[in-house]
């Protein structure tokens, strides 16, 4: 008998349906909803200063992602789970980065994508979309699959949690916010490499159990992603 307990049809079914729906409407509603947010709060300030200052109001993004992950009750954040040293899951970050880099290569010569503001771009993918991104995905989100459907795995032969499947998928679809800036090849493209990224950032978030290590790890593939765009 195995020693694992493998999600029923049933809830796979259900996980995906709720995967799919929050994907698209986070990718719809959520950063509309923290530009009009953060616009109401420059409102209240009056400081012209505040109100077109581009870096602040991308500094939201990871704000409101926290008060989400905060939201979650300290039992559901903090697991009490066998983990695995950070320094064991150091291998599995070859792969990735080298994806990362073909992926910004791609995106560069084929899809045109150039860096143009260094300093805004560069605050904006290494700073505020890795602790914004995983504080939502790999630590709210985590959080509810972990409570929907905990203990359980997605498949026998490649035993990995339910949850990290799930927000892999949310994470993905996440990334339909593109549809209307680039080319339905790229954003399909773009969506396969969200979705294998964040099965990776998934792994090093159930392995080691904390959310700094796939923080870290988004950042440094971001980095790696940009590095053609720049050279």
């Amino acid at each position: 008998m195995s020693e694992f307990s493998i999600i029923s049809a049933r809830n796979r079914a259900l996980g995906i349906f709720i995967s799919m729906s929050l994907g698209a409407t986070l990718a719809f509603s959520l950063l509309p909803s923290i530009h009009s947010f953060y616009q109401l709060v420059s409102s209240w300030i009056s400081l012209p200063l505040i109100a077109h200052n581009k870096l602040l109001e991308m500094s939201f993004f990871p704000f409101v992602c926290a008060f989400f992950y905060l939201s979650l009750p300290k039992r559901v954040r903090i697991l009490c789970e066998p983990s695995t040293a950070c320094l064991k899951v150091l291998p599995t970050f070859c792969v990735p980065l080298l994806i990362a880099f073909v992926f910004g290569w791609i995106q560069g010569n084929y899809f045109s994508a150039k860096i143009e503001n260094p300093t805004q771009d560069l605050f904006w993918f290494l700073l505020c979309i890795p602790l914004g991104e995983e504080l939502l995905f790999r630590g709210w989100l985590w959080g509810l699959f972990t409570a929907l459907f905990k203990g359980v795995f997605f498949t026998l032969t490649n035993p990995l949690p339910s949850q990290l499947v799930f927000t892999s998928l949310v994470f993905s679809l996440w990334h339909l916010q593109n549809i209307h800036h680039v080319s339905w090849p790229f954003l399909l493209f773009q969506l396969l490499y969200t979705l294998l990224t964040g099965l990776w950032l998934g792994y090093l978030r159930w392995r080691t159990n904390k959310i700094l290590v796939p923080t870290l790890a988004h950042a440094l593939i971001n980095l790696t992603a940009s590095l053609p765009m720049l050279l």
